[in-house]
């Protein structure tokens, strides 16, 4: 009985957290329809904003440190979709502000490293971006967007939209088909992007939106880009004043794509990984989540409800293998792998990837990894509530100046 219950449990790992998303969301229209029945006032998440006018002009701006490798193909990818481009190079001690200047980008070339948050709020202001235009689209200088990425996102960008959110997609060359964290990342986005971030989508409770390929209302640049952003992740930041201030929808833009280079070694990625999680339990902290009873609050204590159920499964589904005794391991490990398998192959045939299917066991022990590396952002977190400034290093990153945006 023990053992048909651990095998039931393990085959079950997979699938959790898609279930919990769904209930989570459940949970979440439960209460917004109570707290839609309680008196209008600034904590019941209604819009502190007037309808936004259509967004007709349009730029985009890109921080880049050091991005000389890649700045060039970004720019010319993000001019094709025909819009200004502006780029400020953080203090970069390569050929960043030149190869950005040649790809047809205006520059502004900082002499200090102050981080992308603060060079992007220079940026800003120095090109007077907020006057000059009603959206922005702030992308990352490795990242390669679609020839209708701004026009995709600007669809979506209704009169009570302040942010529409691309799709990540992991730059995964041929040279680089069979390494193992640039295979877990395609996965981890294209499971997340079809559960979690759709549905938060489609009940405006978003709690993280993609720094690296969003628009924004400039009128929401306005209020949440600043010099100091308190957070060691600024799109966390962003995200919770535009809830917090009420500034409009935060939505997900399915078809603006937006291929982004990705950690290709074990240390990149879980720095990375480590930075992401840090900051958004700086956000919980620093803006108090869980502290009113409106619909984004609410559906973010869920969420946080469904990380502990996540992180403990993996403790207790190691124990169930190792009480099977040794004999019964190899079996436990392929009912786990079965789980994983359902969802991989999915993820292959939604993405024209059948090679995914060989990387089965290197995402399932990526995903267990996962959930140590959110305990340790945790305590992190417990440590270091804020920073003085949104300083990190980029993960390496591979030569672009050869391909074809």
């Amino acid at each position: 009985m023990f053992e048909s219950f651990g095998a039931a449990f393990i085959g079950y790992i997979p699938w959790s957290m898609a279930f919990i998303s769904v209930i989570t969301i459940l949970l979440v229209g439960v209460v917004a329809f109570f707290t839609s029945k309680k008196p209008k006032n600034l904590d019941s998440n209604d819009y502190l904003v007037g309808p936004y006018k259509p967004a007709r002009r349009i730029a985009i701006l890109i921080a880049s440190k050091d991005g000389e490798k890649t700045i060039a193909q970004t720019v010319r990818a993000a001019a094709k979709n025909g819009r200004k481009v502006f780029v400020v190079s953080d203090g970069s001690t390569d050929k960043t502000a030149s190869e950005a200047k040649k790809a047809g980008a205006t520059v502004l070339a900082l002499r200090k490293n102050i981080g992308k948050p603060s060079a992007l709020h220079r940026a800003y202001k120095h090109f007077k971006l907020g006057k000059r235009f009603d959206a922005v689209a702030i992308l990352d200088d490795d990242v390669l967007i679609s020839r209708d990425f701004v026009i995709l996102a600007k669809h979506l960008m209704g009169n009570d939209v302040a942010i529409t959110v691309g799709k990540n997609i992991t730059h995964w060359p041929d040279e680089k088909r069979w390494n193992i964290w640039l295979a877990a990342r395609t996965y981890s986005y294209w499971c997340y992007q079809l559960t979690l971030r759709r549905l938060q989508s489609a009940a405006n409770v978003m709690n993280c939106i993609s720094g690296s390929n969003s628009l924004y209302r400039t009128e929401v640049l306005d209020q949440v880009l600043s010099g100091h952003t308190p957070y060691i992740v600024d799109d966390t930041y962003w995200t919770l004043e535009t809830h917090r201030l009420g500034l409009g929808k935060i939505v997900y833009a399915p078809r603006a794509h937006a291929w982004i280079q990705d950690p290709t070694n074990f240390r990149d990625w879980y720095k990375q990984n480590l930075r992401w999680m840090w900051g958004t339990y700086q956000g919980i902290i620093g803006h108090q989540i869980g502290s009113q009873f409106n619909r984004f609050h609410m559906s973010y204590v869920f969420l946080m409800a469904e990380w502990i159920l996540y992180i403990i499964s993996g403790p207790i589904c190691i124990w169930l293998i190792l009480q099977g005794g040794p004999e019964h391991i190899p079996r436990q490990l392929l009912i786990l792998a079965s789980g994983y398998a359902l969802w991989v192959v999915g993820a292959a045939l939604s993405l024209k990837l059948p090679r995914l299917l060989f990387f089965i066991p290197a995402i399932a022990i990526a995903d267990f990894i996962f959930r140590f590396l959110m305990v340790h952002a945790f305590f992190k977190a417990l440590r270091q509530k804020t920073v003085l400034a949104c300083v990190w290093d980029s993960p390496k990153r591979f030569d672009t100046r050869s391909v074809t945006a």
